[in-house]
Order: structure tokens, then C-alpha cells, then sequence
């Protein structure tokens, strides 16, 4: 493709979003509560102390064994072995187990998926890398699909399908995601289908993405404020969880806090991480506080009262409140709900 072509493509995606949008808005698909992905911590697949540590040390939404990135290339089989032999042998408690192949660009992919997925323990959810294209995923998928087939009595052990996470890391990956999740749409991958496996959550992979369009990383990562912004809008337009980038500089709390403060209120539901000392801080900003769930209780009884009198929009606390007011308290009360404690299974 050329850079005109990229270009005209680029001008038309921003034109023309949402015009002749056919596919189901969230509101429309099945009500799905998915389980809560506040902080997504990578942990090197083949360092076996470092993910027992992760497993049952720290309380982390999601402990993702990393075969790509944090991985040397001639440590790649190790790590396969390391992460099957930590999901046959580990208790993971409330984290979910995730596994991160390496891309199908790489040649490894295919490796990675035989060992994990013909493991006597299936992870949780694979994270699929560098997603660039409609053609990634329906490429990726009939191999899962096919692995799983073969391996079907692990699936009948489990009450809810394989989760997929797909990473959008680069220009064209980020140029192409509406057609990427509508393919997946077409996969039968979102919502309530039947399907062993879903597509539940997206990640932007930040750094990937910068180094793609020629940006330099600052503190503040203005460079990045339209891709997340963009990146955000297609997630919630499929329904799916927005995963936040990553903070490099892990051991500067109050920029970490910062920029998980800024991600959540643009509407992320999560943060990827490299240390476990970023964990603490980052589920904390990704919960809403005591204060922000009391006052959204308030006013959605108080919305309620009102419904009931048969008066519309009125003053709450000196602020005009409307429909789009009670939904963004309505969503305060289901984050809140989401990372509570969990008893018993995890939401599905």
C-alpha cells in the first residue's frame, strides 16, 4: 500500500466512522459482565520464580506468561515449557491466566499455540499480538479452533469459552480495527454465541504504536492521546474491554497514577504493567472510590424519585442531570459491582 493509499485510507476511516455502522452496538449485544481486567501484568514466560511469584504473592487481575516480548529468541521453547508446565502445577486464585503467543509474523505462533493449548490446563485467555488485519484473525482463529478440537475434553472441564485479547500495536493495525472486529463479529467471537472461544478485550500496545508512526515517548504521552482516543471509541463500539498502555517508567508512582487517572477517565478499563509494584496503584485508580460510588447511589435514586413523580431532567448537587448523566452513574455502580470481591466463579 502506498502512502497516498494510506492516506486516502486514513482520511476515510475518520470521515466516515459510525456512517452506515451495520454491526451491533454494545447496547445491543448480549449482556455480558465481563470479569475485571484493572491491571494486566506481563510476566517473562520462562521465568519460572517470577510467575509463581506473580500467581501467589500478588493479588492482580490478570497475570499474562509472556512468550514474545520479554522473551530472548533462544528462549522461546523454554518458555513454552515453563508456561505449560505453571498451568498444569500453579493455582492462580482470583487472577486470570493469560498467555501472550508471539505474533504470527514471527513463525513461532503455531508453536506456541500446540503447547499451551494442548496443556493439561487451558489458560484462561490467550493474547493474541500485533493484530493488523481481518486476515490476522481469521487466521489465528481456525488454528485455535482446530487445536481445541482436538483437545475437546479440556473444553467439557470448563464452564465458559477461551477468551481472546488482541493487541492493536501499530498505524495499520489501529487504521484497520473496525475491520478486524468486524470480522470478528462474523466469527461468531462476541457476545453470548456458543462459540469456545470470545473475544472480550483489546490492548494498545503504546510503545509498538509510537515507534510505528516515527513519535517519540514523553511524560505526558500527548502523542498518544488520539490513538487511545480512537482505539477507545471501536472498543465501546463492539462492546469489548479497552486495555490501556504501558508505563515504562515503573518506579515513578505519581506518573503512574497520572496516566492511569487520565486512562480511566477517558473511559479504559484496564492497564497493562511490568512490575508488580505498579499493580497496587493501578487497580486502585481502575476502582471507583467509596466517594464516586456513594454519590453515583444518590443520583440514580434520586433519578429514580423523579422518574416516579413524572418529572424529567432536574438539579442535582447544583448540576443538571439527564439520561446521559444517570448512565455514566450507572456505570460507576457496575465497575464498582465488577471489582468487588469475588466469590466462587469469576464472571464469565
Amino acid at each position: 500500500m502506498t502512502v497516498r493509499e494510506v492516506t486516502q485510507k486514513f482520511a476515510n476511516t475518520i470521515l466516515s466512522f459510525g456512517r452506515g455502522f451495520t454491526s451491533k452496538p454494545c447496547s445491543d449485544l448480549p449482556g455480558i459482565v465481563h470479569r475485571p481486567r484493572r491491571a494486566l501484568l506481563y510476566v517473562p514466560g520462562n521465568d519460572e520464580r517470577k510467575i509463581r511469584k506473580a500467581a501467589t504473592e500478588l493479588s492482580v487481575d490478570v497475570v499474562c506468561m509472556d512468550c514474545e516480548d520479554a522473551v530472548a529468541a533462544s528462549q522461546k521453547n523454554t518458555a513454552r515449557n515453563c508456561v505449560v508446565q505453571q498451568l498444569e502445577t500453579l493455582t492462580f486464585g482470583e487472577s486470570e491466566r493469560a498467555v501472550r503467543i508471539n505474533s504470527l509474523g514471527s513463525g513461532l505462533a503455531d508453536a506456541d499455540l500446540e503447547a499451551v493449548l494442548s496443556s493439561d490446563t487451558l489458560p484462561d485467555a490467550l493474547v493474541i499480538p500485533k493484530v493488523c488485519t481481518s486476515v490476522d484473525l481469521r487466521t489465528i482463529v481456525p488454528k485455535v479452533k482446530k487445536i481445541l478440537r482436538h483437545n475437546s475434553d479440556k473444553l467439557e472441564k470448563r464452564d465458559n469459552p477461551l477468551k481472546l485479547i488482541t493487541m492493536c500495536e501499530s498505524a495499520m493495525g489501529l487504521l484497520n480495527l473496525r475491520e478486524v472486529l468486524d470480522s470478528a463479529m462474523k466469527l461468531g467471537l462476541l457476545g453470548h454465541t456458543g462459540s469456545p472461544l470470545r473475544l472480550e478485550a483489546c490492548i494498545l500496545g503504546g510503545d509498538d504504536f509510537a515507534a510505528s508512526v516515527g513519535a517519540a515517548r514523553t511524560r505526558q504521552s500527548a502523542e498518544l492521546l488520539f490513538a487511545r482516543q480512537c482505539f477507545l471509541t471501536h472498543c465501546r463500539a463492539y462492546g469489548l474491554q479497552p486495555i490501556d498502555v504501558v508505563q515504562i517508567s515503573y518506579k515513578d508512582d505519581s506518573l503512574l497514577r497520572h496516566e492511569a487517572a487520565e486512562g480511566a477517565q477517558m473511559g479504559f478499563e484496564g492497564k497493562q504493567i511490568i512490575h508488580p509494584a505498579q499493580a497496587g496503584i493501578v487497580q486502585e485508580v481502575f476502582s471507583p472510590s467509596a466517594g464516586a460510588v456513594q454519590s453515583a447511589e444518590e443520583l440514580v435514586a434520586a433519578f429514580e424519585e423523579h422518574q416516579r413523580s413524572g418529572r424529567g431532567a432536574f438539579v442535582f448537587k447544583g448540576q443538571m442531570v439527564d439520561n446521559p448523566t444517570v448512565l455514566q452513574a450507572r456505570n460507576v455502580l457496575a465497575r464498582a459491582a465488577a471489582c468487588a470481591p469475588r466469590a466462587g466463579a469469576p464472571p464469565s
